[in-house]
């Protein structure tokens, strides 16, 4: 993490869905190394949890209960971000949630639940930020979507509709910010050990949520547009995209 620490230190930062798993592991980073963070999270308690954990960050640390499907609150979290620590050099638009039935058990209720969530919460984290990297020239957006936002997850409809839709995105943006010195990044990480999956049993492949984290930054500082991690996942999805047919029975397979 030696290049980490040079390209974050001093700098600042808002991470979403900072209370657990990701987007604790991001802040806890961050703050090693050497960034000054602004952690949000809808979870009021949990969130005075993490804060708590990190006490010995306090001087870097600023904090706030926001709900990303909330345009006001998150704009309100961009002006508090920008009025404490002066600019805002990364914003991780992380909160998401997973947990939804099939789709042939989904209600229009379930649907929209989760696009407000994992696209509404990343689009106005990405609407309220961007005057401020335009006008400081300057800044990255990193966006956490997932590996079924680039490869077909049977099962997993209404997730993976959400999170391609990061992905394309965060990929059309990244080209359009170019010009003006702002990069824009998408996290496709596999299965990792966090609350995201409720009552269901944890892969026993998953990653712990601070090696996603470093796998998360390391991509950030090479400026990665799509940051997919494990390995193995980097080689299957490249088999996806050069032998899509062939894959579809390996995916079904992973999937039951």
């Amino acid at each position: 993490m030696t290049r980490a620490a040079d390209a974050f230190k001093d700098r600042t930062a808002i991470v979403t869905g900072a209370a657990s798993g990701i987007g604790l592991a991001l802040t806890r980073a961050l703050l090693k190394a050497g960034a000054r963070v602004l952690m949000a999270d809808i979870n009021a308690p949990a969130l005075t949890r993490a804060v708590e954990s990190l006490s010995v960050h306090a001087p870097q640390l600023q904090h706030a209960a926001v709900d990303v499907t909330d345009a006001e609150a998150v704009q309100l979290l961009i002006d508090f971000g920008v009025a404490r620590m002066g600019r805002i050099d990364y914003m991780f638009n992380n909160a998401g949630i997973s947990g939804m039935p099939p789709v042939a058990q989904a209600t229009l209720g379930d649907w929209q639940r989760i696009v407000d969530v994992n696209l509404g919460g990343v689009i106005n984290g990405v609407h309220a930020v961007l005057p401020v990297m335009r006008r400081q020239r300057g800044g990255h957006i990193v966006n956490t979507a997932s590996i079924a936002g680039i490869m077909p997850v049977p099962g997993m409809v209404l997730y993976a509709t959400t999170k391609h839709a990061v992905v394309g995105l965060s990929e059309s943006l990244r080209l359009e910010m170019l010009p003006e010195n702002i990069f824009v990044s998408v996290a496709c990480p596999g299965a990792v050990a966090t609350g995201i999956w409720g009552k269901q049993d944890v892969p026993r492949s998953a990653l712990p949520a601070d090696v996603a984290a470093d796998e998360i930054l390391r991509g950030v500082v090479k400026r990665d547009g799509i940051i997919v991690f494990p390995g193995r996942l980097r080689r299957g999805w490249k088999l996806y995209r050069w032998f899509p047919r062939k894959m579809d029975k390996v995916l079904m397979k992973m999937a039951r």
